[in-house]
């Protein structure tokens, strides 16, 4: 009885990721500025998407959900740059990002799956804005040549071991011969195959390797970026992609800061005056659940309010009323959270982006020679093959201190048109107004008087589009 003397060891590398600490921006403490309401924000349209669009879409039979939001998102970020080029304005930056929701509509998880890709394709939007403030690039390209015409041999001292290692191992089997077969057979190994495997040794005889590798870094702030435009398409086969359209400029910025260190401060513009907050949102109650992130609106006496979306799912069985409504609970807290989070990345945000890619080929020509009962049996084998490795690894941190004033507006349940799925959003509003007024209820103080304009009746321009949502972004807002 023989057997193979050659020893393999598996060896298991564990590639560790290093973690990383971004640094957080904090606004140095300043007295509260008086901030006119000059100062453009998005215009009080209509949300980002509708419900007729989102239907539509899924009535078209699209079959490509992602190509399908990529190609609108792109179509409308190129409109809306050529018309600031043709204005003259560089200073605005416009950016999309998409993602698909990873998991069908028969899912019970589909909903938060849904918010988690909206989530995604506002990261991956503001990743685009990243690499443009700050970027670091190194690069590595490696090229190896080798070949030999000298085949594998067996030395002397190998072929003595071998002599002595079947003499040992012949002993070693006549006591343990059930045990070993049965330890092989464990590790998927057949043991009449192992012990009638004969030594074998390899070399490489020709080698022809190429590979680039490249790494990059990127960073800076990111504060001050608002959703203006959303999409989302459900294609033949169940896939739902979205795509978020990001904007922000200098000028959105300077009047994000001002308002956050305000402290209500703020006088009203009644030529921006639009319709009342809450009228605004019950007209488009059923389109909310297209609304993510975070908008600078008026309210009809002029004053700039900052609105947050957000929205969690329900992953309840439908038909268990006592699960859906214990879940719907802690589906608002965790709207809230979300809508929360949207201030502090408003007012200070930083990002950092990490991404290495190394891609090459190889060509191996190799001999393997095997020891047998007539001799030595020499085969020949080349291989070649494409390597490919990416890795990113991208940070995005907020935090922020003293918000007063942030109430919550309203709250809504709805269902999915397309997959039926539940759908728990609610929106938060800081007013001018309202911080005033706690401010002065904490200090124990008289609640100052606002100012109070003509309210002026919206615009046309205004009213809501129920055949296509139209985008929040208007040139001059930015």
């Amino acid at each position: 009885m023989e057997f193979r003397k050659k020893a393999t060891v598996v060896a298991v590398t564990c590639a560790l990721s290093t973690l990383f600490i971004l640094p957080v921006v904090k606004a140095e403490s300043q007295p509260a500025p008086v901030v006119s309401a000059a100062s453009d924000v998005t215009d009080m349209a209509q949300p980002a998407q509708t419900t007729q669009e989102v239907v539509a879409a899924a009535e078209a039979g699209v079959d490509d959900a992602m190509a399908d939001v990529d190609q609108k998102a792109q179509h409308l970020v190129n409109k809306q740059k050529a018309v600031l080029l043709k204005a003259g304005r560089k200073d605005v930056r416009i950016m999309y990002g998409t993602a698909l929701i990873n998991a069908k509509p028969a899912d019970s998880g589909w909903g938060d799956a849904r918010v988690i890709a909206y989530q995604r394709a506002v990261m991956a939007a503001r990743e685009k804005l990243l690499k443009q403030l700050y970027t670091e690039v190194s690069s590595e390209m490696l090229r190896e040549n080798f070949r030999t015409n000298q085949l594998p041999q067996f030395s002397e001292e190998e072929l003595q071991n071998q002599v002595r290692m079947d003499a040992l191992l012949d002993v070693v089997v006549a006591v343990a011969d059930t045990a070993l077969d049965g330890r092989i057979e464990k590790m998927g190994i057949d043991s009449s195959a192992y012990k009638n495997a004969n030594p074998s040794k390899r070399k490489v005889m020709m080698k022809k390797a190429f590979s680039k590798s490249t790494s990059r870094m990127s960073e800076g702030e990111l504060s001050g970026t608002v959703v203006t435009k959303t999409y989302e398409t459900t294609d033949s086969n169940g896939n739902t992609a979205v795509a978020v359209v990001l904007s922000t400029s200098n000028k959105m910025k300077n009047t994000l800061e001002n308002l956050q260190l305000s402290k209500g401060n703020i006088n009203p513009d009644p030529a921006k005056a639009r319709m009342p907050i809450a009228d605004y949102l019950e007209k488009n109650r059923g389109n909310l659940m297209y609304q993510y992130g975070l908008n600078l609106i008026y309210d009809e006496q002029g004053y700039p309010v900052l609105i947050s979306f957000a929205q969690a799912g329900n992953d309840c069985n439908p038909v268990d009323y006592d699960e859906c409504v214990d879940n719907r609970e802690f589906a608002f807290i965790e709207a809230e959270n979300d809508a929360y989070s949207h201030f502090a990345e408003a007012y200070n945000l930083v990002g950092k982006l990490q991404t290495s890619t190394t891609k090459g080929e190889e060509k191996i020509k190799d001999a393997t020679i095997t020891k047998t009962e007539e001799g030595m049996d020499t085969t020949e084998g080349t291989v070649s093959r494409i390597i490919k490795e990416t890795r990113q690894l991208s940070e995005q941190r907020s935090s922020v201190k003293d918000l007063v004033g942030i109430q919550e507006e309203m709250r809504w349940t709805e269902k999915h048109p397309v997959t039926g799925r539940e759908i728990n959003g609610l929106v938060l509003t800081w007013h001018p107004v309202n911080e005033q007024s706690i401010r002065a209820f904490k200090s124990n103080k008289p609640e100052p008087q606002p100012q109070t304009q003509s309210p002026r009746q919206p615009s046309s321009a205004a009213s809501v589009n129920q055949g296509a949502g139209m985008d929040t972004f208007d040139a001059s807002d930015f």
